[in-house]
């Protein structure tokens, strides 16, 4: 028997006696019909757009993940699976920078985490590195914990208390370097949620990034030096599942529309923040967008061109989440033909509730940036695929992540 459940589909809890009969079969018959094995064309990411369809289509996929890929990407540029490290450009600066992305963390609410026990197995894969960034999806709050419910009374609520926050993100006292905070979650306990999360973070040294402080600044981008080389971070949300911040509030999430059912992904605000960072001197900007399709194992063609929309504006490296899978990397040579830039559709979870193969698998992205007297370039890339893994200890279940 597993410890905890494979699929979100196994802990479905529905409030409408109409829905719990009715959804298994009509679950059966898009099986046995073979529908959405390719993504459902025109469906609906944000909760906001979602319809019955869009919702079925979810549980459908919370249950099967859709493997295939949309017919109309492009997957030429895409990295081979004995592509895990390669020489982007000769290294010979004087100057370098290495840096390390894993995907969501979330709080496991159906196993509990041990400080330095959970990423005792595979901290060196971002510690080691300069700088480590993470996407952070469990509000620090002082409220009492809300279990996650997935089910049809709304999107699960995701929180942590500042312990459990602690073995998130650290690792014999050290931390995360970065935490982005614009994704879908980061509202979930309200303004208070917010600003512990904030005030957590700051105690702690770390730099977040998704929240401006002065919500009539949205472009203002957040930097980082190390070893003589600033990086830029632009980031944004495609929503915050229906929840905002109080109208007097000075902080915003970066949000834009992102993952709508209706029209292509607006960047913009993406866009705006890329040129000031050019502006800022960045010699680096990374884009770290929150969005795409949950359990779906490749993004839409939408996200291609809007993410090699990106890198051509300027963006040396694009890492993205929120699907709870790992999608490809791909290696887009920008259409001046200058530049390679990495585009990271998903790293997948590092941290869940769910053992599923694909689930409980995620990819750690390193990065080496080199800068010499003309220019800085990446020169160096590598993937680690990274699984978290539940155990027992005197009857209470852990979760910790392990090299695949």
């Amino acid at each position: 028997m597993s410890l905890i459940p494979n699929t979100p589909y196994e802990v479905l809890r529905f409030t409408n006696p109409v829905l719990k009969p009715v959804v298994p079969v009509l679950l059966w018959a898009a099986e046995k019909l073979g529908l959405w094995k390719t993504p459902r064309p025109g469906s609906a990411s944000d909760i906001t757009q979602m319809g019955v369809l869009d919702n079925l289509y979810w549980v459908f996929k919370s249950k099967n993940l859709v493997r295939l890929p949309d017919p109309e990407l492009d997957t030429s540029e895409f990295m081979t699976s004995d592509q895990a490290q390669i020489s982007l450009a000769d290294g010979d600066g004087a100057q370098t920078v290495t840096l390390s992305f894993v995907g969501d963390i979330l709080r496991c609410h159906r196993a509990d985490v041990a400080r330095d026990e959970v990423y005792a197995e595979v901290a060196d894969l971002w510690f080691r590195s300069d700088l480590s960034i993470a996407n952070y999806e469990s509000p620090v709050t002082t409220q009492p914990l809300v279990d996650e419910v997935i089910g049809d009374a709304g999107p699960p609520t995701e929180c942590a208390s500042e312990a459990q926050f602690d073995a998130l993100t650290s690792y014999g006292g050290r931390p995360f370097d970065v935490l982005n905070l614009a994704n879908n979650h980061i509202l979930d306990m309200g303004a208070e949620g917010v600003e512990t999360t904030l005030s957590a973070i700051e105690a702690r040294g770390i730099l977040q990034v998704g929240i401006q402080e002065d919500r009539a600044d949205p472009t203002r981008i957040k930097t980082l030096d190390r070893n003589g080389i600033r990086v830029g971070f632009a980031t944004c949300t495609f929503g915050t599942n229906g929840h905002s911040l109080p109208k007097d509030s000075a902080r915003a999430v970066l949000v834009a529309n992102l993952s709508s059912k209706h029209e292509a992904p607006d960047t913009g605000l993406l866009k705006q923040q890329i040129r000031e960072a050019k502006q800022s001197g960045c010699d680096v900007i990374v884009a770290m967008i929150h969005w795409g399709y949950e359990f779906e194992m490749f993004p839409r063609r939408a996200q291609q061109e809007a993410a090699q929309d990106l890198a051509d504006c300027g963006a040396d490296l694009i890492v993205c989440h929120h699907p709870h899978v790992a999608q490809p990397v791909q290696l887009y040579r920008t259409r001046d033909g200058d530049r390679i830039v990495p585009i990271a559709y998903s790293l997948g979870s590092l941290l869940w509730g769910f053992g599923h193969e694909a689930i409980a698998r995620s990819l750690v992205l390193r990065v080496a940036v080199q800068k010499t007297s003309d220019r800085t370039r990446l020169t160096e890339l590598e993937i680690v695929p990274v699984r978290a893994r539940a155990y027992e200890v005197n009857g209470q279940v852990f979760q910790k992540v392990e090299r695949v």
